[in-house]
Formats: C-alpha cells, sequence, structure tokens
C-alpha cells in the first residue's frame, strides 16, 4: 500500500507548513448541529483492508468544544455549487439539504473541498460500509482496500500572524485528513488540510485550506506502476 505511505508523508509535510490565516472568512457558517454532536478524540480500526485511523488531540473540555466548532464551520454553500456548475462536475443527489464541504464526486470518489465533520463522517462511513461488504455507493464493484486518516489539534496562540496583519489570543485548530482507495485500476490518494483560527470565545475569525485539496492517481498494482498529479479545484 505505497499510497497510505504517501498519505502519512503528505501529513507530515502539511502539518509543518500551515497555510496563513486570511480576513474573517465571508459567508462561512457554523451547523450548530454538528458543533454539539459527539466525536470520539480517538479511533484507530487497522485490521483487515478498509482501515481508518482518527486522533483529534485537545488538552480540556474547552479546546475539545473549539474543535467541535473548527470542524462544524462550512463554506458558503453558494460558492461550493457555483464551482460544480462552472467546472461541469458532480455533487451527488445527497448534496440538496445538507452543510456543504466538498463540490465535486459521489461515494468512494468525493473529493473534499474542506476538512468538516461532515467530512469525516462521509469517509468514515464509507470505511464501516466497506468493512460490511457493502460496496453499493462504490459502483457496485469491490474495492481492494481503503484507507482513512484524520489528525487534528488545537494550540492557544498569544499571536497568530497572517496576511495583512496578525491576531491576539487565539486558538489555532489544523485539521489534516487523507482518503485513499483501490479499485483495482487505479489508487486515488486525496489529501485536505485546514487551519481555522478561533477567539477564546468561539468566534471563527479566519479559515486557511479549503479548495486546496491534493489529488494524486496511481495506478493500482493490480494493473501497473505510475502516477498522476493533479493539484485540485
Amino acid at each position: 500500500m505505497n499510497a497510505v505511505l504517501a498519505i502519512l508523508a503528505m501529513l507530515a509535510v502539511l502539518a509543518t507548513e500551515a497555510a496563513p490565516a486570511t480576513a474573517a472568512p465571508s459567508g462561512y457558517f457554523v451547523d450548530s448541529t454538528q458543533a454539539a454532536a459527539e466525536r470520539p478524540a480517538d479511533r484507530v480500526v487497522d485490521d483487515g483492508a478498509f482501515t481508518l485511523t482518527i486522533h483529534r488531540k485537545y488538552s480540556n473540555a474547552f479546546e475539545e468544544h473549539l474543535l467541535d466548532i473548527a470542524e462544524a464551520t462550512y463554506p458558503p454553500r453558494d460558492r461550493l455549487i457555483a464551482i460544480s456548475i462552472e467546472r461541469g462536475l458532480e455533487m451527488g443527489s445527497d448534496s440538496a439539504r445538507t452543510s456543504l464541504w466538498w463540490c465535486d464526486g459521489l461515494g468512494a470518489a468525493r473529493v473534499p473541498y474542506a476538512v468538516t465533520a461532515g467530512a469525516l463522517a462521509h469517509y468514515t462511513r464509507m470505511t464501516e460500509r466497506f468493512r460490511a461488504h457493502n460496496f453499493w455507493e462504490a459502483w457496485a464493484h469491490n474495492l481492494f482496500w481503503t484507507d482513512l486518516v484524520y489528525r487534528a489539534t488545537v494550540e492557544r496562540r498569544d499571536q497568530y500572524d497572517f496576511e495583512g496583519g496578525s491576531i491576539s489570543n487565539v486558538y489555532v485548530v489544523e485539521m489534516n485528513l487523507a482518503w485513499a482507495y483501490d479499485d483495482g485500476t487505479f489508487v486515488p490518494v486525496a489529501t485536505a488540510h485546514r487551519v481555522v483560527v478561533l477567539s477564546p470565545d468561539g468566534a471563527v475569525l479566519a479559515v486557511a485550506g479549503d479548495g486546496e485539496t491534493v489529488e494524486k492517481v496511481y495506478f493500482s498494482s493490480h494493473r501497473g506502476i505510475g502516477r498522476v498529479e493533479t493539484q485540485m479545484r
């Protein structure tokens, strides 16, 4: 599973090269239901062909709450729909009544525009269904393996610099998500990184990384050796 190693390497790079935050995000919103939902701090399923690793690191309940808010922060719906229409992408019927974190892809092939609680839930659900041998959402044929890796951290900073200035006394949440699967022909690997800056009272001040997902497509070992690399959308 060379693609899995590539995921971990990319996450290591992203964790040390966080993108600077921009000004307070226009049109972004917090999904209050998702912000209040319980999510495990750690979950690892490493047996079999369909695996996941989730680590959400925080020091106390207050930081956990801020992480919940960051994960429940979504980009403007109209923006993602406009991107999908402009580029002729397919979003799926399940995009009708939900907070959007993607603008392209169905089922296992969905590509994350933003790392959110919804994105994590989607890929976790894919993993669980495949482990139960329910491949309906993967075009009605078996996948050889899937792998989900998600890591998130919360850090208080006296000052956080961004383009055009700086913010004092903030909490910085960093999220890294990688999703890969082998369909027997190709091995798509999508890696996304996000930074959310919050005030101590939980207000979202800045978001960076959305729309910068990197996709790498390898040839499956069942087909041959090769790689195609693209920069997302």
